[in-house]
């Protein structure tokens, strides 16, 4: 593994020599099909933190993997073929993955938006009550197909389909790559945002439960 990260570095910056000592590692604490890279400057060592879901997954899709999170953590911009096959290999492993976690109230939330503005075609995701969160009502996990809802939401069934409908179309529409950086809402998806009835009024009644919960700053709902 530890020459495929090599590999994925010298494709994407052939100029350059890998001063870093590498370490990749395949760990439990992950979920679905997630992985993270941290950089300690000191001791010059780049550590990739793989689930344990990509043991068998194609080499060439795990570069493409590698040189993303490369990208990411250089801030560079780029783009390669094993990017291509890592991109389409996450907007597709929904398929495979279980759908083991449900809530009661999520679900009937997600049934209620996916009949009224899906037509009942998006497949149910993994659906997880989250902890009373501000700062991020709602998230959506494309490498474990999981949309979690924060509980704030619970007592509020219209802000709730709100949210809802926002991570659904996440699911539905996926993701766009370009320059090494990956675009979620791009101005379809802001457009079929503001599709949803009374979107405007409904912004202002988050912001409303949001200053009632004493946050002092603009946070973002959405992950």
């Amino acid at each position: 593994m530890i020459m495929l990260v090599e590999r994925a570095f010298l494709e994407l910056f052939p100029e350059k020599n890998l001063e870093y000592t590498c370490v990749v590692s395949y760990s439990g604490r992950f979920s679905g099909y997630n992985a993270n890279v941290r950089l300690n400057r000191f001791t010059k060592t780049l550590t990739f933190n793989l689930s344990k879901s990509w043991r068998g997954v194609d080499e060439s899709i795990k570069l493409g993997l590698l040189q993303d999170m490369m990208l990411r953590l250089f801030k560079k911009k780029g783009k390669t073929v094993n990017m291509d096959l890592y991109h389409n290999f996450i907007r597709s492993v929904h398929v495979a993955i279980p759908k083991t976690k449900s809530h009661p109230l999520l679900e009937e939330s997600f049934n209620r938006v996916n009949a009224l503005f899906f037509s009942g075609f998006v497949e149910k995701p993994n659906l997880i009550l989250g902890k009373d969160n501000i700062r991020t009502m709602g998230h959506y996990n494309y490498g474990t197909d999981t949309i979690t809802i924060s509980s704030i939401l619970m007592n509020h069934v219209d802000l709730l389909d709100y949210v809802m409908y926002h991570e659904v179309l996440h699911k539905k529409n996926k993701f766009s790559s370009k320059n090494g950086r990956n675009l979620h809402h791009s101005s379809k998806f802001r457009s079929q945002e503001r599709d949803y009835p009374n979107a405007k009024e409904l912004e202002g009644k988050l912001s409303r439960l949001v200053r009632k919960k004493r946050i002092l700053t603009f946070i973002p709902f959405f992950g």
